[in-house]
């Protein structure tokens, strides 16, 4: 296996990392998991609608999956700094496997109500918000730190690697299960035990890593050290550009995704055919965008990676929103995809190479922010814009009022906004690949 990865290593860099029997172990074990986490997503929402049929339920059940993340990402973060980071994540995958496996009996046997399903889905967002800063803060000690990009690029082809297969495969085993069962609900419980052996495999994986000593955060309460954090962010330029590009391209950019079924039916005149190809090729530039990344690690102007990436992002999606043609808009929104994966990659890595251990847990939390909080603050504001738009402009924008104007809009303030980062800050546009701790 070893030979295999480094052939691959050879043809593409990206695969260079995984010669890191720890790494290795890691990012399996984290693809893993986070296809059982798109699973999850998906017999969830199936679960709660069989339940009740009732899209009040389905709108309340992302809400309160998504609140316990908001409140407690940052002490998330303090955790990821103050504890033993291997076994901490191990506990927390044994933790979410005992409480999907749980859940998914009480489908099997008939027991299962509604409220279960909101308890199950409220607590799972709580541990994903100490889940992921520790993610975050482990995985850069598993390899050489010249490679850091490498590694980033990777484990930024997971999400939108699963959201392509995952929900397939979920769908296809309640569907037969509920078939060859005859029990409507018994196809959910065998996706939510299938959700759960895959926490449990990423936590079985990671028993064998090796993680060298990691300077910790000694002392002090957690909301000290949360309070820590944030100062170290605030007080440093660097810090507070990167994250702060990045919270705007998903606050005004990445947030379009909310309004994709307008474009599926409105714009395109469509359906759900329609509406899971803008999806499918968006992944598939993301993806692409992850080998582009990957490959340019050593590219000595990483700091133009980062602005071309927001560019060509924001460029791409604003021509989208012009488009009206349903092949062309496929196109445009694979390129911006190529530029978000570039864009984010670029930046996440700056970041991960330049944070001190001991602040890397309380520094990630605030970057996994992005989707935690700004993306359904983004949502928010594009449905708000896309509606007043429609309502009080469509006599002046005719056919690019409602949708097409908020997703523009969104494209010409990030492209201000790399616009002005260019010009104005010369640390961003300075950045090279071999950054030191600041």
């Amino acid at each position: 296996m070893m030979q295999t990865f480094a052939r691959l290593g050879d043809k593409l860099h990206v695969f260079r990392v995984l010669r890191y029997r720890g790494f290795r172990l890691y990012w399996f074990g984290h693809l893993t998991a986070v296809a059982g986490h798109q699973m999850l997503i998906l017999a969830q929402g199936w679960l709660a609608w069989e339940l009740t049929r009732s899209e009040y339920v389905l709108g309340a059940l992302g809400l309160v999956a998504a609140a316990p993340a908001v409140a407690l990402t940052l002490f998330g973060g303090a955790a990821a700094d103050k504890l033993e980071l291997r076994r901490f994540l191990m506990v927390l995958q044994y933790i979410t496997a005992l409480l999907l496996f749980v859940l998914a009996t009480l489908v099997v046997t008939g027991r299962v109500q509604v409220w279960h399903v909101f308890a199950v889905a409220s607590i799972h967002g709580g541990i994903q918000a100490f889940d992921h800063p520790a993610r975050q803060a482990l995985f850069p000690h598993l390899l050489d730190r010249s490679h850091l990009m490498n590694a980033v690029s990777l484990n930024s082809m997971i999400w939108p690697g699963t959201r392509i297969f995952g929900p397939a495969l979920a769908g296809f085993i309640i569907g037969y299960v509920a078939w060859y069962t005859g029990a409507p609900l018994s196809g959910a419980g065998a996706a939510y035990y299938l959700a759960a052996a895959t926490y449990l495999a990423f936590g079985l994986l990671l028993l064998p890593v090796r993680v060298p000593v990691i300077e910790r955060t000694r002392g002090g309460s957690f909301l000290r050290t949360l309070l820590g954090g944030l100062s170290f962010v605030w007080t440093r330029k660097l810090f507070r550009s990167l994250i702060g590009l990045n919270y705007l391209d998903i606050f005004f950019l990445a947030s379009h995704t909310a309004l994709l079924p307008v474009f599926a039916d409105v714009v395109f005149r469509g359906g759900a055919t329609t509406l899971g190809n803008l999806y499918v090729v968006s992944g598939i530039g993301a993806l692409a965008g992850a080998l582009i990344g990957a490959n340019l690690g050593y590219f000595p102007r990483r700091g133009w990676l980062v602005l071309v990436g927001a560019g060509i992002h924001a460029f791409f999606l604003m021509l989208f929103g012009f488009s009206g043609i349903y092949s062309l808009a496929l196109c445009l929104l694979l390129l911006s995809g190529v530029g978000l994966s570039i864009f984010m990659i670029s930046t996440q890595t700056s970041v991960q190479t330049r944070v001190p251990d001991d602040y890397r847990g309380r520094v990630m939390a605030i970057w996994g922010m992005n989707y935690s909080v700004v993306l359904p603050l983004g949502q928010l504001q594009m449905g708000a814009v896309a509606g007043l738009s429609r309502d009080h402009l469509s006599p002046f924008l005719g056919g690019l009022a409602g949708a097409p104007s908020a997703v523009i809009l969104g494209g010409v303030v990030m492209l201000a906004a790399a616009g002005i980062t260019a010009v104005a800050n010369r640390g961003v546009r300075e950045l090279r690949p071999e950054g030191p701790a600041d």
